[in-house]
Order: C-alpha cells, then sequence, then structure tokens
C-alpha cells in the first residue's frame, strides 16, 4: 500500500501543482486581451471630417500569443498550454481576408503517465548506472500550415478611426500534430534515447476545422495594428505509432479539440487610392 501512495504521489502531484502554475501563468493574459479589446473600442470616437480611404489594400505580416483550453481526448491527455506562431494575411478592398500561418504550442500539464512499464514499485526509473533517472514530461503539439479565410464587418454606420477594421468572421483548417515529450535531464537512460523514446510519445496527427471571431484594429494611419481572436478548432487525428506503455496500435482515431484566446500584432502595407470619403 505504501508503495502505490509513493507511485500516485511521484506522478500525480507534480503534474496537478505544474498544471495550476500554469492555469496561474496565463490569468494575465485573460486580463490583457480584454483590455487590449476595450482601447480598440475607443477607435470609434472621431472627430468631424474625418478622411477615410474607402478601396484600401492591406498586406499584414503578424506574429501572434494564444491561450489553448483542450477539449475531447485531448483535455483527457493535457491540460491548458500555450501557443506562438506567426503568418501573413491579405485582406482586399472588399474587406475580404486571406492568410497563411504556424504555431508552435507547449505546456507542462501532462495528465496521464506515459511510461508507467518503466517504472519500478517505487515509482522510479533506473538509468545505466544504476541511479534513479532525472527526467520531465512536457506537451508539444504544431499547426502547420494553417490556412485561412473570412471577412471584416464594420457594424457602425460612423467607423471612426478603424474604417479598414472592425469584427472579423475567420475559417481555415491545418495539419495539427501533437506529442509527448520526455526530456532526459541524466542522459544516462537508454530507454528514453531516441531510438526507444518514439515509443512513448503518443504522437497523433490528422486535419482540422477551425472558425474564429474576433475584432481587428486596423487604423487607416499608422503600420502596427493589433488582431484580437477567440476560436473553436475541431481535429480529426489519428494515431501515428504504436504506443509501448499501453499497447495502442497506430492508426487509432481521436477526438481531440481545443478552444482559444488569440492576441495578434500586425505589420499592415497599406494601399493607396483616389476613392475617399469624409465621415461626420
Amino acid at each position: 500500500m505504501m508503495d502505490l501512495c509513493r507511485i500516485s504521489m511521484f506522478f500525480e502531484t507534480p503534474m496537478k501543482s505544474s498544471e495550476k502554475a500554469f492555469s496561474n501563468q496565463l490569468k494575465p493574459i485573460y486580463r490583457i486581451f480584454w483590455f487590449v479589446l476595450g482601447v480598440m473600442q475607443t477607435s470609434f470616437g472621431q472627430s468631424p471630417k474625418e478622411k477615410v480611404n474607402l478601396e484600401t489594400r492591406c498586406l499584414m505580416f503578424n506574429g501572434f500569443a494564444s491561450m489553448v483550453v483542450p477539449s475531447g481526448d485531448l483535455a483527457l491527455d493535457y491540460g491548458a498550454y500555450g501557443e506562438v506562431g506567426g503568418g501573413i494575411q491579405y485582406q482586399t478592398k472588399k474587406k475580404w481576408i486571406m492568410g497563411l500561418e504556424g504555431a508552435y504550442m507547449f505546456g507542462n500539464g501532462v495528465k496521464n503517465d506515459p511510461i508507467p512499464n518503466l517504472r519500478n514499485p517505487d515509482g522510479t526509473v533506473i538509468g545505466t548506472n544504476g541511479s534513479d533517472a532525472v527526467f520531465k514530461v512536457f506537451q508539444r503539439a504544431t499547426s502547420l500550415p494553417a490556412i485561412r479565410f473570412g471577412k471584416t464587418f464594420s457594424p457602425f454606420k460612423n467607423p471612426g478611426h478603424n474604417a479598414l477594421g472592425g469584427i472579423t468572421v475567420m475559417a481555415g483548417g491545418s495539419w495539427f500534430r501533437h506529442w509527448t515529450y520526455i526530456q532526459d535531464l541524466s542522459k544516462k537512460t537508454p530507454q528514453f534515447s531516441d531510438s526507444y523514446r518514439q515509443g512513448y510519445d503518443r504522437l497523433s496527427s490528422g486535419p482540422t476545422a477551425s472558425l474564429w471571431i474576433g475584432y481587428l484594429y486596423l487604423p487607416d494611419h499608422g503600420k502596427l495594428n493589433l488582431h484580437a481572436e477567440a476560436g473553436y478548432t475541431q481535429a480529426f487525428t489519428t494515431t501515428d505509432r504504436y504506443d509501448f506503455a499501453y499497447s495502442t496500435p497506430a492508426g487509432v482515431k481521436r477526438n481531440d479539440g481545443f478552444f482559444q484566446i488569440r492576441l495578434r500584432i500586425c505589420f499592415t502595407v497599406k494601399s493607396r487610392n483616389e476613392n475617399s470619403a469624409y465621415y461626420y
């Protein structure tokens, strides 16, 4: 009974505490997201006789950071995690948006022990020299390439300084891969070498479909702009390898999904033309 308690404490306690710490780190992202969104909304106010180009094309080079909350099978394996990435978007004169992007996701909230068959009764793993192996486990994922398509809507008759921006509705798809990464800190554990580690990483991959709604702050003057979004992605993944620990074969279908809150910083290049209007 004592050995079982030690195994539980060895694995579950660090995982729960690390997941809780990671969730606490994500709380400032919520505050920043809503603060930035509030600041962008002030762009609706303007002074009389403001000149705005109605037919301006925009090329946006962007970088972004996201908070990700998994659902479905993905939520059974991992807790909340972070995402960083970048891409390029093009907005037409009619405010249609299309673009390409890629993202890398990372976290430490691994919920399931990836190596139960390697542990001793006391929960340890023995290295080559007979001492306990020192290692950590992380969650990793990529979304690459990702294709996006959508439109920008201006819900106000007087859009203010943000005539080129507004509410965005986007859809897209990508190729999604996720796995458990085992970092061998002791460097003396043959079970974690590259030739064996792949049997424990639970790699899965497949296409995705996503839907986003957000707010694009794209004033007529200025090159740095912001795009805040919230969305959901459904991934149609399958396992890619035989799993040594749980004897799961390759090709098993999974129900993976995740919610995202994203803040995108854009460097924008705009076209110019003679079609302008004055808003009062």
